[in-house]
């Protein structure tokens, strides 16, 4: 009478050819593996946030205008196409405002010299060091007028939900420039002097001033990068959308 031998599990050696019974359990698992692996990583890609269309590099830029220190750094100069000037932020170096460069000079002529960055029609220039950045000029007394400030032009109070951005981040300077993620960057360049904006939930952005027109107050330092309910006023400083957020924030 013979006796068979009970079927033994096969014994899977790492540099032998897999069981067929291993392979036949392994495959499916593998395959849901790394279908399951493509669609969670669509899905993260999809739910982030668009890093925008800011632009930041190329070779020096100059512009040659007329300087304003307040509330924040800034010059006015001709616009390349002819038509009204336009307005070009200014900041420094790293994280921080170009306030204390511009006030020497402040509503006169210069010349400056920097990095441009620029989004949705806004633009900034990242000063270059010392005079190579920004020196005086001189200009006809003709087109220094016609690169004055305006009277504000007021559009009515509002309330908009949006947030606050250091605008270097936001404008190129870093992708993204803004969100949760960016709130600890953003914190320090507002602090250093950097203007903020507050983009509105439909993607306008605003110069952020306070009540009277002024810098913003610090404590809204910390709130950069949260959605947050501003009331306010919004006028048109030339080419410029500002929001003056009301003292109740």
């Amino acid at each position: 009478m013979s006796r068979t031998e009970p079927e033994r599990d096969p014994f899977f050696i790492g540099w032998f050819p897999m069981p067929r019974r291993y392979a036949r359990f392994l495959f499916p698992i593998a395959c849901a593996v790394v279908i399951a692996s493509v669609i969670g990583g669509a899905g993260l890609a999809w739910g982030q946030r668009a890093p925008g269309s800011g632009g930041w590099g190329g070779g020096p830029v100059g512009f040659t205008g007329v300087v304003y220190a307040e509330p924040y750094a800034m010059i006015r100069v001709p616009d390349a196409a002819g038509g009204a000037p336009r307005t070009v932020l200014l900041v420094s170096e790293g994280k921080f405002g170009a306030k204390d460069r511009v006030e020497p000079h402040d509503g006169r002529p210069v010349r400056v010299v920097g990095t441009l960055l620029s989004r949705e029609g806004v633009l900034m220039l990242e000063l270059a060091d010392g005079t190579d950045g920004l020196c005086p000029v001189e200009l006809p007394e003709a087109e220094q007028a016609s690169l004055r400030r305006k009277p504000a032009k007021a559009l009515g109070s509002a309330t908009t939900r949006g947030e606050i951005v250091d605008s270097k981040c936001y404008l190129g300077a870093m992708k993204p420039g803004g969100g949760r993620t960016h709130k600890g960057c953003a914190v320090l360049c507002l602090k250093g002097g950097v203007p903020p904006l507050l983009v509105a939930r439909d993607g306008t952005p605003y110069l952020l001033t306070s009540a009277g027109g002024g810098p913003l107050d610090p404590v809204f330092c910390e709130r950069a990068a949260e959605d947050i309910l501003v009331s306010g006023v919004i006028e048109m400083w030339d080419d410029v959308r500002v929001f003056r957020a009301a003292a109740e924030n």
